[in-house]
């Protein structure tokens, strides 16, 4: 793996991630290029972060993938070809990767579009906007793991593996170094549930409370409801959308990110 411990650019960061991917993402026929982050940003203003466990891999999306690959007669309940993706990609790498950011870009952006913004991102949109924010100009959306997979279960499965988390750790630090955000958003109770199990939150000390225990997340927020990672600030939650997170929770998350933001 690359000694690299501060980045300069997010193109520095893009270069560097394909180098330690490579051995996390191995040439195969289920093989699909990994997550790229938009070169172009403003990062002075980017005064958030939310944080996502990985890119998702929809059927749609892999029909979206393969044609930027010129991949022919790609069968999507078969799924193959991985080979030929590997080698494409290879072949045409920063031409792809301009391509494949393009796409990104309209599943996060693209507000109205039923073909490319998909519920995650809409929602997100939604909420910043209602804590007076611009999701677009003024937040880095990271995602933990760089793999595409839609399966949660597969990957919160290979997260706990010991390597591998500490590997993503590494990333996440050079990354949000890099951003230096005034707060970061985790709106995922799957990879909350993976970072509180495996103390990357700052923890009070002397306290022992098992992870089963009713109030075992507490022990890494302060009297704000905030956690912290060294220097960084989180706010933590349930994924804004879906049976989990009612009207009622939305709201109250809303005001107390608001009462935070103003003080």
């Amino acid at each position: 793996m690359n000694v690299l411990q501060k980045i300069t650019s997010i193109t520095e960061f893009n270069l560097y991630l394909d180098k330690e991917y490579e051995d996390l993402n191995k040439k195969s026929e289920s093989w699909y290029p990994i997550m790229y982050y938009n070169e172009n940003i403003n990062v002075a203003s980017k005064n958030y972060m939310t944080i996502g466990i990985n890119p998702s891999l929809t059927d749609e999306a892999k029909l979206i993938i393969n044609d930027i690959l010129e991949i022919e007669q790609f069968n999507v309940e078969v799924d193959g070809k991985g080979v030929d993706r590997h080698n494409k990609f290879n072949n045409k790498r920063k031409n792809i990767i301009t391509k494949l950011i393009a796409y990104q870009n309209k599943l996060k952006f693209s507000l109205g579009s039923q073909k490319f913004q998909i519920q995650y991102f809409k929602t997100l949109h939604q909420f910043f906007k209602s804590i007076g924010k611009n999701f677009e100009s003024d937040v880095f959306h990271y995602d933990f793991c760089q793999l595409r997979n839609t399966d949660s279960g597969d990957i919160k499965q290979w997260l706990k593996q010991k390597d591998n988390y500490n590997l993503l750790c590494k990333h996440f630090d050079m990354i949000s170094k890099f951003i230096n955000p005034e707060y970061i958003f985790i709106f995922n109770a799957t990879l909350l549930e993976i970072l509180m199990e495996n103390d990357f939150f700052d923890r009070k000390k002397n306290n022992t409370k098992s992870k089963k225990h009713f109030d075992f997340y507490n022990d890494f927020m302060d009297d704000d409801g905030i956690c912290h990672r060294r220097t960084l600030k989180f706010i933590i939650a349930n994924q804004l959308s879906g049976g989990a997170t009612s009207r009622v929770y939305r709201a109250n998350l809303v005001a107390n990110v608001k009462r935070l933001l103003s003080l």
